[in-house]
């Protein structure tokens, strides 16, 4: 490309509306332009880097034996609500009405409509094992779009299923796309730790998430010190330690004044004790009914937990009305006298004589005891993973980090094949359902990953095989003829070679022009002026500080080195 008659948009500010460090690296460099909260457009040198991406999985698909399709983004509304995942993404899902009344959805994902696809082929044991992907766009109205890339409304996605005749089969084709997966990351030049995480968005048994450690990471997950335990947060399970010495003395329950006393913090001060003396209550409404939920004072409900409890996903918080309505008081919640079910996170097991609510305006009970003065239906892990809490595993602290997540893969075993009566007959005319995997790359959410691991002060630092252009060929003065002579054919030649190419032949001061070949994150720049009568040029690599002189009989071959090392 010409830069002098090419299409881009490089500003000299930081806009002012983005959080994270990689969308405004983008929207300076003019990688992409911003429609709206969540909305984008990728422009010419932004597609280029989308096409790289698309490239090197495709190529690392291809050595699994995957074979690529390309599925609709807008399908009958029925797929979904035949697999109850309507449900699930709930307000997360686009919908809209067509001719006839008749209701569609923009599709969040696409398992649904892969199964459906292969019941054409699959019939006999002897039509499996095979894989699809694809590299589609899909929607999904995120409530936060405030990450830029990382939480697109539409989002491209790299997503692959996998199609076996039993488990055994399964495992295989999941641990192949594992691996892919990770050479797809390695060769983007990111790290990544790979965590548990729900499988319930998907309908699946088991999934794991690649994640990039990141300071301005949209998930938080947990990493043990100790051992290889790692998880997203929403599903991190905390180590439960039964008390050995259980012969503690039961105190009198006693009602105590509490006037404005509402908070934790308030009542730790109050009563002078440690977070394990008070019990919080809280009421939740899931399908309709009230629910208390009792957590040591210090912790927080996970939603997430309580969803895969409850076997719901319609929970809700009461507002203040209701609560004072079925007769508690917002403040004073407790659970000694209630009517409604509770449940308590496991850790509530380790304690007694506590405070808690007394359901009466400025009063609370001191020194209750469970079983004694109120009733627990069920226990189970309901609390947010916190920095008190261990590893599950191994009972050692644990690291709270950010991270991106670029990767999720799932075992989604029968789940679909029996919504959609996808069956095979086997060896001894037995029919069996077909198990399937589940597997997708964020295109957008790696490139965000991509630039928050990969830039400096002055811009963007590209790995050579997704940066958009390989090679910038920055001429100094474009009035200088043999300055233009020579650079024009340096560009032509390395056109020829097949390396994609930048000259920058505008009428700008190179200052300027290092600026932007800094901004937009070329890997290799090649300065033509100062020594080119030396039969001379400056050389550069964008990940180093310095540059060098080479000669000009020599730049091709060193490209050519450089870049076949890549």
């Amino acid at each position: 490309m010409r830069m002098s008659s090419g299409f881009f948009i490089t500003r000299k500010e930081y806009p002012k509306d983005e959080n994270t460090i990689s969308a405004k690296l983008l929207i300076k460099s003019g990688m992409i332009f911003k429609n709206d909260n969540g909305i984008y457009s990728y422009l010419p040198m932004g597609l280029k880097v989308i096409n790289n991406i698309k490239d090197l999985i495709r190529k690392e698909m291809e050595k699994v034996n995957a074979e690529e399709v390309l599925m609709p983004s807008i399908v009958d509304y029925s797929y979904f609500e035949n697999s109850g995942r309507n449900v699930i993404f709930n307000e997360e899902m686009f919908t809209l009405k067509g001719r006839n009344n008749k209701e569609y959805a923009l599709c969040p994902t696409h398992e649904e409509l892969f199964a459906y696809l292969v019941r054409n082929k699959i019939q006999s044991y002897k039509d499996l094992h095979f894989t699809l992907f694809q590299m589609s766009n899909k929607f999904r109205d995120e409530e936060h779009p405030e990450y830029g890339l990382i939480r697109k409304k539409e989002f491209l996605m790299a997503d692959a299923y996998s199609f076996d005749a039993d488990m055994s089969g399964l495992d295989v084709s999941y641990d192949k796309m594992y691996q892919t997966f990770k050479n797809i990351f390695k060769r983007c030049n990111l790290d990544t730790i790979v965590v548990k995480s729900d499988p319930e968005s998907m309908k699946g048994t088991s999934s794991e998430e690649f994640q990039v450690v990141c300071d301005f990471g949209d998930n938080k997950v947990i990493k043990c010190t100790k051992c290889s335990y790692s998880s997203n947060i929403e599903d991190a399970s905390c180590l439960i330690k039964d008390k050995k010495d259980k012969s503690y003395d039961i105190r009198m329950l006693r009602k105590i004044h509490t006037p404005g006393i509402k908070t934790v913090k308030e009542l730790k001060e109050f009563f002078n004790v440690d977070d394990d003396k008070i019990l919080k209550s809280i009421i939740i409404k899931a399908d309709s009914k009230y629910i208390m939920i009792l957590l040591k004072g210090s912790d927080e409900l996970n939603i997430s937990k309580l969803e895969r409890v409850l076997k719901t996903k319609n929970i809700e918080i009461p507002s203040v009305y209701e609560l004072e309505k079925i007769g508690t008081e917002v403040g004073f919640i407790g659970p000694i006298k209630t009517t409604m079910k509770v449940i308590a996170d496991a850790e509530v097991k380790n304690m007694h004589n506590v405070i808690c609510g007394a359901n009466i305006k400025d009063y609370h009970y001191k020194n209750a005891n469970p079983k004694i003065d109120f009733t627990i239906d069920r226990y189970a892990d309901l609390k947010t993973f916190n920095d008190r809490s261990l590893c599950p595993k191994c009972g050692s602290p644990c690291e709270m980090i950010n991270g991106i997540e670029v990767g999720h893969i799932f075992k989604l075993e029968t789940n679909y094949s029996k919504i959609y009566n996808l069956k095979y007959l086997d060896e001894t005319n037995q029919f069996n359902y077909v198990h399937m995997g589940s597997y997708g790359i964020g295109i957008d959410r790696l490139i965000s990953a991509i630039v928050e691991k990969n830039h400096d002060e002055n811009g963007i630092i590209w790995p050579t095989i997704i940066a958009p252009y390989k090679v910038a060929i920055v001429v100094i003065n474009v009035n200088d003829k043999d300055s233009y002579k020579y650079s024009k054919m340096l560009y032509e030649r390395l056109l020829q070679n097949g390396i994609d190419t930048i000259l920058d032949d505008r009428k700008e001061s190179v200052g300027v022009k290092f600026n932007d070949m800094d901004l937009l994150g070329i890997p290799i720049r090649i300065t033509v002026g100062r020594k080119l009568s030396d039969d001379y040029v400056e050389f550069k690599l964008r990940n180093e500080t310095s540059s060098r002189d080479v000669k000009t009989g020599d730049v091709l071959k060193i490209i050519d080195k450089i870049l076949n090392n890549n």
